[in-house]
């Protein structure tokens, strides 16, 4: 194992550790969190078997692997980008929504105080 390699496990290792206490804290979500193990989980594969890497930057086309997982890593936050975006909409929607309920709710309090 080369030097590299160890460095890159015990990377792997510690954000899988750091993932795992924001599971327990309840810092994250279960959709957020299986996203995020299974990056800590392909980067210690990655590490631990550069050959995977490797292989696939081959099968791709690209002449070098960091080239592959530049471009894997940039791929993946343009998803993820994505995907958070969406949900900041849909609870943007959501909070809109509630207030406006809230506001109907008021409004209706106020009229029944007035009336009594």
């Amino acid at each position: 194992m080369t030097i590299l390699s160890l460095v890159m496990t015990l990377i792997s290792i510690g954000f899988l550790w750091f993932v795992i206490r924001l599971i327990r804290n309840d810092t994250f979500t279960i959709n957020y969190a299986l996203t995020w193990l299974l990056v800590g989980v392909v980067l210690l594969i990655f590490s631990l078997l550069p050959a995977i890497p490797a292989y696939l930057a081959k099968i791709f086309g690209f002449e070098v692997t960091s080239n592959f997982l530049l471009f894997a890593a940039v791929l993946f936050c343009l998803i993820q980008l994505i995907l958070f975006t969406m949900s900041l909409t849909k609870q943007s929607n959501y909070i809109k929504s509630l207030v406006q309920e809230v506001s109907l709710l008021k409004k209706e309090i106020e009229e029944k105080n007035k009336e009594q």
